[in-house]
């Protein structure tokens, strides 16, 4: 099963991640292949980390549920919120196999699906792939869709994509067809920073 994960830090312990670095990247390193992608979201000028963003694979709820819980930074109360869902790994290519370029920016897309919208997303997912389609070789890091905890329901979508400017993500997202079809009650766009230790590509 694959889950996306997203740890939004607590503002009033901004020096806790300082404290928990080292244990975090060790127990990432220690869980390595169960990662599809991993990073940080960070403030237009990347100068502090808003949450972090887990794209990952375990047999079920139970293994991730474990992960999360004693994963160094959320020990250490790093986040004030903690989100786990189930998603669907679409470009079935890991994030260290992303074409990196010098200077690009990288964006997190988290669609947050208005309530029953499964059906009409059902007539408008061969669109959506085709629109998709001419981003995934240099743009698309990871994308795929949010689904309720039974797998059953569409419930949204997180991706991470990279794209020259905000201004550009704005306009990739104006005429995708979830979007200008009013499929989503909100979508959050925050810059996206690679994981890892310094000079590691995860």
């Amino acid at each position: 099963m694959y889950f996306h994960v997203q740890l939004i830090d607590n503002p009033e312990n901004p020096k806790q991640r300082e404290k928990s670095r080292l244990d975090h990247w060790q127990y990432f390193d220690d869980h390595r292949e169960c990662f599809i992608a991993r990073g940080a979201t960070v403030t237009d000028d990347d100068k502090d980390v808003l949450s972090s963003v887990l794209f990952v694979e375990f047999d079920d709820w139970e293994q991730v549920r474990t992960f999360v819980d004693n994963e160094p930074h959320n020990k250490n109360g790093v986040y004030r919120e903690v989100h786990i869902k189930q998603w669907g790994f679409a470009l079935k290519r890991r994030q260290v196999d992303f074409p990196r370029k010098e200077d690009q920016l990288n964006w997190y897309i988290r669609g947050h699906g208005k309530a029953g919208m499964h059906e009409k997303r059902q007539e408008l997912l061969s669109a959506h792939r085709t629109y998709f389609k001419p981003y995934d070789t240099e743009n698309f890091i990871a994308r795929g869709p949010i689904f309720s905890d039974d797998g059953k329901e569409w419930r949204g979508s997180a991706n991470l994509i990279s794209l020259p400017s905000r201004q550009a993500v704005n306009d990739f997202l104006a005429i995708e067809p979830y979007y200008s079809n009013n499929l989503y009650d909100r979508v959050t766009i925050e810059r996206y920073r690679f994981g890892g230790r310094p000079g590691q590509v995860v």
